[in-house]
Order: structure tokens, then sequence, then C-alpha cells
């Protein structure tokens, strides 16, 4: 018994090692970025630390790295066994939050439990990831149109629902994760770039008139298209971003230093905006070094999708890699002006709750699979021992199309 109880010990220890490790430390020094400028953006040195800002943030992160370890130490089949009534689950929430939009008006995308808010649309990117994993595992879905008509659907309920909101940058997330999933899953290219036309022409075509007013004010003002409000079009947070990052320069003005958000020039700088408090208090090196940050976060998880020898397992770290490497580009492309204002927080950085909770716990389960050993079996037919690194493509073999 207690051999057996140390060879366990030693397997669990050794899991951390390698790809597992260099995700939590990653994304620990993520959060302690985030952590620092949330406080500088929203409770400022007045009052030390921390504030009632930076305070709320910890407890949120308390949270989500509970369920990031909760999440790590799962076996990988429970996530596939359970991926369809996760989904369904939150299809129901985001129904909820539709028919309280239609019988109240406005916009609505939350759901207050006490004194918590839960997004659905948040667990509706981990569990949608969850769910066209177990559909794409094994390949035969990407054969005929039929079957992959299907996964798209399902695929698609989600993000019409965000969308209807509305919440258009969360649901526009949900397309390149959906569309790297289906790459590595092995669908042949033909079908791959049939989708992506008939997408663009769909979204060409009928998507405009779905957009609310501001939606497209947001888009006229980015490409100068009529005479749009300046503030209705977030023009004005992405011209006083701009002068925030570049009046940082090589290292900033330094922490708390930063002028244009404690002079409240920059709305939503703790939250949506927070990238351009980095660059202005800790200028070309402070910016470089989050960039940096998720580029080895999104890396490794590609990494850990590379080794790993189950179809569901490479699927899901692809999914996740894509959603958070994704939401990090354009909410930093919005804050330079290179995209229209999406009101998209930076993963792991921005101030919030349900997001950075979902993202938390969405790098636990790419951890349960990097931890997961592979049994390296000896030509006298017994075990030796394990390895965490399998070889293989990291995109599946293509099948031959169908009809």
């Amino acid at each position: 018994m207690i051999s057996l109880i140390q060879s366990w010990l030693r397997d669990w220890k050794e899991g951390w090692i390698g790809p597992a490790l260099l995700l939590l430390l990653t994304t620990g020094l993520l959060l302690v970025i985030g952590t620092i400028f949330v406080h500088s953006a929203a409770d400022g040195p007045e009052g030390g630390f921390p504030g009632p800002y930076s305070s709320s943030h910890m407890k949120k992160i308390l949270v989500g790295l509970a369920g990031m370890l909760a999440f790590s130490c799962i076996p990988s089949k429970q996530f596939e066994k359970y991926s369809a009534a996760f989904f369904w689950g939150t299809i129901g929430l985001l129904g909820l939050l539709l028919l309280w939009k239609w019988a109240q008006g406005g916009v609505v995308r939350w759901i207050r439990i006490g004194g918590f808010g839960l997004q659905p649309s948040e667990l509706a990117k981990i569990s949608t990831i969850l769910l066209v994993a177990q559909l794409l595992r094994n390949g035969e879905r990407l054969r005929q149109w039929k079957s992959l008509l299907k996964v798209l659907a399902m695929a698609a309920l989600p993000f019409l629902m965000i969308a209807a909101q509305p919440d258009l940058g969360t649901a526009l997330i949900l397309a390149p994760t959906i569309a790297a999933m289906f790459w590595v899953g092995g669908i042949s290219t033909r079908k791959f770039i049939a989708l992506g036309v008939t997408a663009l022409l769909l979204v060409s075509s009928c998507g405009w008139p779905l957009l609310t007013n501001y939606q497209q004010d947001r888009i006229k003002s980015y490409l100068g298209i009529g005479e749009v409000a300046l503030e209705s079009a977030g023009g004005y947070q992405v011209a006083q971003s701009i002068i925030a990052i570049g009046s940082g320069g090589p290292t900033g003005r330094g922490l708390h230093l930063g002028s244009h958000h404690d002079l409240g020039y920059l709305p939503e700088d703790h939250n949506d905006f927070i990238f351009s408090v980095i660059g202005e208090e800790w200028g070309l090196v402070g910016t470089i070094s989050v960039l940096l940050g998720f580029l080895v976060l999104v890396l490794t998880m590609l990494g850990v999708a590379w080794n790993c020898r189950d179809p569901f397992g490479r699927l899901v770290a692809v999914g996740v890699a894509t959603q958070i490497g994704m939401q990090a580009i354009i909410n930093q492309a919005v804050t330079v002006g290179l995209l229209p204002v999406t009101g998209m927080p930076l993963p792991l950085i921005s101030f919030g709750g349900t997001s950075i909770v979902v993202t938390l716990m969405g790098i636990g389960v790419v951890i349960s699979f990097a931890r997961k050993p592979v049994e390296v079996i000896h030509p006298d037919g017994l075990q030796r021992g394990t390895s965490s690194v399998q070889h293989r493509p990291i995109r599946a073999q293509t099948h031959p199309d169908q009809p």
C-alpha cells in the first residue's frame, strides 16, 4: 500500500514538470501584472494596496485558480463525458438571458445571483470548445457535408444567441476558435475554403442590418465613413488610448504616474483598455512583456496539442489556445486603433469576474491533458514507465471528401 501511494505521488509530481508547470508559471505572471495595473488604474496609490477594485479582483482570481487546479486534476475522459451536458446547460442560461431581454428590453448579459454576477457568454466559450472537440474527435463527421453542417449548426447556436444580447465581440471569438479546431481535426482544404467563403458572404450581405446602432457607428468611425458622434463610436477612447501608450516611451512614466487614466481621460482603463495603462506606466518594456507572456502561454498550449495522444485533448488545447490568443490580439489591436472598439477584456489581466474565472478553468483543462502520461511499452511487454511526450502532427490526417 505504501509503495502504491509513493508511486501515485511520484506520478502526480512528475505530471507537473514540463508544459503543465510552464502554463502555471506564465498564467501566474500575467495574473500578477493584471492585479498590479487594476490597482493602479482603478484604486490609485492613495488608499494603499489592496484597494476595493484590486481586492475584488484578487478574490475572483482565487476562485478561478481553485477551479483551474481542480480541473487540472480531473481525468480527461470526464470532460468528454459531460461536454454535451455542459454545453446544453450553457445554452439554457443564454436562453434565459434572451427571454429577459425581450421582456424588459435593453442589453442583458449578466445573471445576478446574490452579490455575484454570472456571464453565460463566457461559459459558452469553453462549453462550445468541449462539445466541438467531442464531436470531431474521430474525424468521421468531417467526411460528409451533412454531418459537418450539423456540427456547424451546433457551434453557431451559441454564436447567434450571444450576438443577440448583443455582445458581438464575444460572439466573434468563437469563429476563429471553431475554424482552428476544424482545421486541426482534419477537414479537407476544399471544404475549409468553401465554408470560409460562405461565411464571409453571409456576414457581408446579411450582417450589417442586424447590428445595433452603436455597433454600426463604431465600424463607420473606424472606416471613416460619414459623420459619427465620437463618443458613441468609441473614437474618444481609442484616441486617448493611443496618446497614453505613446506617452509611455521605452520604460514608461512609472507605476501610478500615468496622467491619462488618473485624470479620467481614459474610460474603462481598468477593464478593456488596461493595456493602455501598462503602456503608459511601464512603456514599451511593459507592453512587450505582456505580449511575450501571451505568446509563451499560447505556444505552450499548442505544444500540449502537438504531444497529446488523445484527439479530444488535442482539439481542446487548440481551441483554448486560439480563444485566448485571439482575444488578446483583438483587445490590444483595439487599444492602438487597428480594430473597431469591441468591448472585449484582455484575458487574465483586465478586471472582470466570469471572464477571468472561465479563462483559468480553460487553462486548467489544458493542464489536465498536459499532465496525462503516455504509457511506454517495451519489447518485453512490461510497462517500464511513463512519458508525457508523444510526437505526432498537430493536424489530423485529412479525410477524402464524401457527398
